[in-house]
């Protein structure tokens, strides 16, 4: 543009620079930011939960591993101990030894414990004795029981094994039917002989009411493991 002196001015108008540009580039680097803490974030969650599941799966597996292991050196401690006691019997020293599971006086053997008591009492008192001690009238299911006892006594003495009539199957004290491998320690008896005793590794039926010793059983507990020699 020419002036009134024939000067030519210029009109130069500064421009200012674009501010759009660079908001969207701040915006866009902030949302990547964003992006990657939460993706960080995430993993970190994912991260602890997958640490805490670990772990509970650890602790579960070395609980259940010294459970197995408590059990295995209880089994051992019971064979011991019932070795221990087996050699003092043998020995005719027989103590009750501090390693037993069994109350003083109770024999210990298998995984029961087993009291011989000289009460004269029906079979119905008797029972009920066996209940008042924590524990039932004997029952022999086995071959090895059996032996156990005939070898542990050689008197007369209940066991419970009892029917309600004379036609009635044989049943023991935990309502099982007495098994036919048993069949044959089992005497036959008169009409109304509904109990049965033991006595020289046999079982004879005899009269409810007649008045004999008792057994009584009841679950071992725990083998004392410090008390081992």
């Amino acid at each position: 543009m020419q002036d009134e002196d024939g000067y030519i001015t210029l009109n130069i108008k500064t421009r200012k620079p674009s501010l759009i540009s660079v908001g969207h580039a701040s915006s866009s680097w902030w949302r990547v930011m964003a992006l990657i803490l939460l993706i960080l974030c995430v993993g970190m969650v994912i991260g602890l939960v997958a640490l805490g599941i670990w772990s509970a799966v650890q602790q579960n597996y070395l609980q259940d591993e010294n459970e197995n292991l408590s059990a295995a050196l209880q089994q051992l401690a019971k064979r011991f101990c019932q070795y221990v006691i087996k050699q003092a019997e043998q020995k005719g020293t027989f103590k009750d030894h501090k390693c037993s599971p069994c109350d003083t006086n109770w024999r210990y053997y298998g995984g029961s414990c087993y009291g011989f008591f000289k009460h004269n009492l029906t079979w119905e008192e008797s029972k009920q004795y066996c209940i008042d001690m924590n524990s039932t009238l004997l029952k022999i299911d086995n071959q090895n029981v059996q032996e156990y006892i005939k070898a542990r006594t050689r008197l007369i003495r209940w066991v419970g094994l009892s029917r309600q009539k004379s036609d009635e199957v044989w049943k023991w004290e935990d309502g099982s039917v007495l098994s036919q491998n048993m069949f044959e320690l089992l005497e036959d008896g008169k009409e109304n002989m509904n109990c049965a005793y033991f006595h020289n590794g046999k079982m004879h039926p005899t009269f409810c009411e007649n008045k004999h010793y008792l057994m009584c059983e009841r679950k071992a507990g725990k083998a004392n493991v410090d008390q081992l020699p």
